[in-house]
Parts: structure tokens; C-alpha cells; sequence
């Protein structure tokens, strides 16, 4: 490995290509700092989607933000989607991390149900921290455009997609060692200080659903070090909610019991999501390592929702999440209690699945208040073992969505024909023209409007749109 990097440092320094994980011998760029042509200098400029790390929240301050790579990767060169993000982030060797990524298509909306893959310990990044993801034990990342393991999960209700992290058993293995620990979060890690991967022991990884170039996908590189010197105790506790992402446009923020807050929010009936809690001490720090225990249909509080949950990757090496379910005949007393530590950054994740058939009536908007009689809803919170639940309290309603009916128009003015397809989102959907080549589209609008330039005579039009066809006539003078 380190004659091979050697030869791609002379690229541009041993640092830039050791950290990015690129492919420099096959990738292309079109700026005069990129040695390599480029026949279409904007196809990276508009990525279909975006996947990027909702938790941990990496910052400035408590990681190594590499707005450098971010200019160099995307507009210098075009190797990644416009819109990407890289940190750099130091782990205690020995802890495991949870990432959760956001998927969404071009218009915002979440990717849910999709297929998200993780690229571990990059091609050409010189990754060598033998890592185990969902399980799975990464290799080192060869010199060229494979990856040390490429592993695959399945976003949630709400684009959200959780990866377990194990640290490696031990960085000599592929050749690292175990760098000293860090003089703060922002300090450049070793093997950027160092020109030299053996100095350091990190594993790069990078989401995937389309493409490099046509995602906007977040970089996130773990750099181990030494722990010795760390307390992996708390005393004091906040924790708060990190996923979902819950804001005035998607929540509705309540008075809760004994001065908590709470929030509530809506989620279909026969949902899966992955919901997120961090916990910190009084002084910013993560509450690392440490017990923590989260409720599920809290003691009196009226939750009534069927649901089974588990932390995930709560099975050996993180490899499967077992899911316990809800006992509905206790009322004075928490429904279900999961147990586990946080990770590297005082987070707890866990999946939460409802089971129902039937929920309150679908809301008229994502804000609108809960009905007053015919709740349906799970009650959720967290606390650090030893300190009293400090954790915002999360209601989360289920409703029996309404089924939108798919429905299609076409209209023809002057030369041009507009097809709208409604209630037909991420659906393949087919537009045939007399005179114009067969279209596949695939709405991302609930309402979406596609425009079609035709000559003169009589025109056919047949659109096929989630079970639904329409066939029309126009004549065009």
C-alpha cells in the first residue's frame, strides 16, 4: 500500500489523495488543477439525489471539515456530485458509531424504501482500520476503484438509513497503528500531518445510491485513537432528540409533563423508522460510552400504538437488530424498556416499527393539531442510567392514510402537448407521441407537467402511469 500511494501523492501531495479515497488514475476533471480531460465538464453539476449524515451532527468545531476536498472534488475536478460534504472525525479505539445518512430525490423529498449503499474503506483512500459495518469486516481499501466492503441497508418511512460502525479489534493489522489521542476535534488527523497512512489507523466512508457523480453524498472519514485518557463517565445528563429531524414544518411543539417539552408528529400506520437520541454533559461534551436507557409508550402517558423496537445493530458485531414488542396491558408503567450505551458521540439509535392496521384520520397538514378522541400514538423518551429522563418527549401519531388516486391529463396548444401526471411520485411512468421517441418518466411531484414540441397533423397520445392509461387525439394546425 504505501508504494502504491506514493505513486498517486505525486498527483498533488500526499495528503489530498490519501484522504479523499479517489479514483485519480480514472477520474476525470475540468479545471487546469486537474491533470485529466473531461469530455462534459457539467455532469456532475446536477445530482439525482442527495445522502447526507443527520447523525452524528458534525461541525466545524468537533470535526476536521474539509471545505478544500469539498471545492476541489466538485468544481475544480468533477469527480463527485455537486452538494458533497467531507469530515474528518476522531473515535476512542474501542467504540462503536452509529451514522445515519438522509436520502432525497432532486425536489427534497425523503428516498424512503430505497436501497443505500456503503462504501467502506474507499478505493484509493488507504483506509486500513479493519472496521466491521452491519457485521461485515471491511478490508483495506485497495489501490484503485474497489472498495474494502460495499454494504447495503434500506432507508426508512423516512429516507433515513442507519449504519453500526465496530471498531477494529486492532489497528496493526493492515498496517496502521493507534495514533495518540487528538489535542482537539479539529486538529488535522495524523496521516494528513504525517504524508503517511502507517502513521494513522482510519476507515473513509462514503454513501452511494446512484453514482458518484450523480449523488451529492457525504464523506465521512473515522480516525481512532488512543482512549487512555478518557473517563467514560457523565456527570450530568442532557439528551435530546437527533432523528427524525423534527422542526416547525413537520411538528408540533406541546407543553409537556414536569417542564419537559414535547413534540409530536405524524407518521403512517405500519411505518419503520429509525429515531435517534444524543446525549451530553453540562458541558457540551458527548456522554460517550455510557449507559442509557430508552422508554416506549411511556408510563402514563396514554401511548396505545403497537409498536416493536430495537437498538440498532443490537446483535453481535452490529451485524442484525433484534425487535421487542410493546406490552399494551401496562399503563402505570413504561410498555417497553430498551437498554444499551452510547456510542462514540453520546448517541442512541434505535428502530422503531409500528404494527397497527388502523390509526387516527389521515391530518390535514404535517402541523395540524391531533385529534382531541381516537389517538393512535407511541410515546417516546431517554435517559442516561443514574439521572432522571431529561429527553424531550416524542408522540409519534399514526394515521391511515387516504390512497391518492393516480390520475392523468393531456391538453394541446399551438405545438405543444402537456402532460400532467398526478399522485404518481417515484412511479416509472410512459409517454408515447406519434412523431416523438417513447419517454419513461418518473414523477417527484405530486402534480408534475412534462412538455412536448410536435409538428403538425393528428397526434395519439397514450400515457401509462401506475395502473393508470390514458389515450387521447389531438390535430395540430
Amino acid at each position: 500500500m504505501a508504494l502504491n500511494n506514493k505513486k498517486i501523492f505525486a498527483f498533488t501531495g500526499a495528503i489530498l489523495l490519501s484522504i479523499i479515497g479517489i479514483g485519480a488514475v480514472s477520474a476525470p476533471a475540468h479545471a487546469a488543477d486537474c491533470p485529466y480531460p473531461v469530455t462534459d465538464q457539467t455532469d456532475n453539476d446536477h445530482p439525482v439525489d442527495s445522502i447526507h449524515l443527520i447523525s452524528p451532527v458534525l461541525t466545524d468545531d468537533n470535526s476536521i471539515h474539509r471545505y478544500d476536498f469539498e471545492g476541489q472534488f466538485t468544481q475544480d475536478c468533477d469527480w463527485f456530485g455537486v452538494g458533497m460534504q467531507f469530515h474528518q472525525v476522531y473515535v476512542p479505539f474501542g467504540l462503536r458509531t452509529t451514522l445515519t445518512f438522509h436520502a432525497a430525490n432532486t425536489a427534497g423529498n425523503a428516498l424512503a424504501n430505497t436501497t443505500v449503499k456503503l462504501r467502506v474503506n474507499k478505493g484509493y483512500s488507504a483506509s486500513n482500520a479493519a472496521v466491521r459495518v452491519n457485521g461485515i469486516k471491511a478490508r483495506p481499501a485497495p489501490s484503485n476503484a474497489a472498495d474494502g466492503a460495499d454494504i447495503s441497508a434500506t432507508t426508512d418511512a423516512n429516507g433515513n438509513v442507519s449504519y453500526v460502525i465496530v471498531s477494529p479489534d486492532d489497528c496493526t493489522t493492515y498496517g496502521g497503528v493507534l495514533p495518540a489521542a487528538p489535542a482537539s476535534l479539529d486538529a488535522d488527523v495524523p496521516n494528513q500531518v504525517n504524508n503517511d497512512p502507517t502513521t494513522d489507523c482510519f476507515s473513509q466512508v462514503l454513501p452511494q445510491i446512484t453514482g458518484e457523480k450523480t449523488d451529492a453524498a457525504d464523506f465521512v472519514e473515522i480516525h481512532y485513537f488512543n482512549p487512555a485518557a478518557l473517563s467514560y463517565t457523565a456527570a450530568s445528563s442532557n439528551v435530546a432528540l437527533l432523528t427524525p429531524v423534527l422542526d416547525g414544518t413537520n411538528s408540533i411543539n406541546v407543553a409537556g409533563e414536569a417542564m419537559r417539552p414535547k413534540v409530536q408528529t405524524y407518521a403512517n400506520v405500519g411505518a419503520k423508522q429509525i429515531v435517534a437520541f444524543q446525549a451530553t454533559k453540562d458541558d457540551g461534551s458527548w456522554a460517550r460510552n455510557v449507559p442509557i436507557t430508552v422508554h416506549v409508550n411511556v408510563a402514563n402517558s396514554g401511548g396505545n400504538a403497537a409498536i416493536s423496537a430495537g437498538i440498532i445493530g443490537n446483535a453481535g458485531n452490529g451485524a442484525s437488530t433484534t425487535l421487542s414488542n410493546t406490552d399494551a396491558t401496562k399503563t402505570s408503567a413504561d410498555q417497553l424498556v430498551l437498554t444499551g450505551n452510547t456510542d462514540a458521540f453520546g448517541v442512541v439509535t434505535f428502530q422503531l416499527n409500528n404494527n397497527d392496521t388502523a390509526g387516527e384520520p389521515a391530518p390535514a397538514t404535517k402541523t395540524s393539531p391531533v385529534p382531541v378522541s381516537g389517538q393512535k400514538f407511541a410515546s417516546l423518551s431517554a435517559n442516561l442510567d443514574g439521572f432522571m429522563d431529561s429527553s424531550t418527549i416524542v408522540e409519534v401519531h399514526y394515521y391511515k392514510a387516504v390512497p391518492l388516486v393516480t390520475s392523468i391529463t393531456a391538453v394541446a396548444v399551438a405545438k405543444k402537448i402537456t402532460v400532467t401526471i398526478n399522485n404518481a411520485i417515484g412511479k416509472s411512468s410512459t409517454v408515447t407521441i406519434t412523431g416523438l421517441k417513447k419517454a419513461t418518466v418518473k414523477p417527484t411531484k405530486a402534480s408534475q407537467a412534462y412538455v412536448y414540441t410536435v409538428t403538425k397533423g393528428v397526434k395519439t397520445v397514450t400515457v401509462v402511469s401506475n395502473g393508470k392509461t390514458l389515450t387521447k387525439k389531438f390535430t395540430i394546425k
